[in-house]
């Protein structure tokens, strides 16, 4: 009988709370590795998180006044931000999850090639973790 290999998870217990903490935490770390529950709650928890503030933020520059310019261009600039940040941590957590499928993080430029490349990174974030050889740190 063979034993199966345990699957890694960075978060002792993967939800949407502690995965989203994990991308919050690593937001600028692209060296090491993120398995695939801790990436898909994750992404679900960030994208919740950024939406609701991208939400608020832009209902707060639809009700300013047309004159108000301040304001409205202080939340503007918010917002921008907001959206910076999502998208940094979801494509430095794209990279990791590539790194704990053994892949380089160069793999996160597939989607350039129209149509295919989009649905074949969905297809490798998909995939099970290989644990053999990796030589990418669980941890830094």
């Amino acid at each position: 009988m063979q034993m199966k290999e345990q699957v890694w998870n960075e978060s002792f217990h993967p939800g949407i709370i502690s995965s989203t903490k994990l991308y919050f935490q690593d937001l600028f770390v692209g060296a090491k590795r993120m398995s695939r529950k801790d990436f898909w709650w994750g992404l679900l928890g960030m994208s919740i998180v950024s939406g609701i503030i991208m939400g608020i933020l832009t209902l707060i520059i639809i009700k300013l006044p047309v004159t108000d310019f301040y304001w409205s261009s202080i939340a503007g600039v918010a917002l921008a931000i907001t959206m910076g940040y999502y998208m940094i941590s979801v494509f430095t957590a794209v990279i990791r999850r590539l790194h704990d499928r053994k892949m380089r993080g160069w793999w996160v430029l597939l989607p350039i090639i129209p149509f295919v490349g989009d649905i074949a990174l969905l297809v490798l974030l998909c995939l099970p973790q290989k644990d053999f050889g990796n030589s990418w740190a669980k941890q830094i």
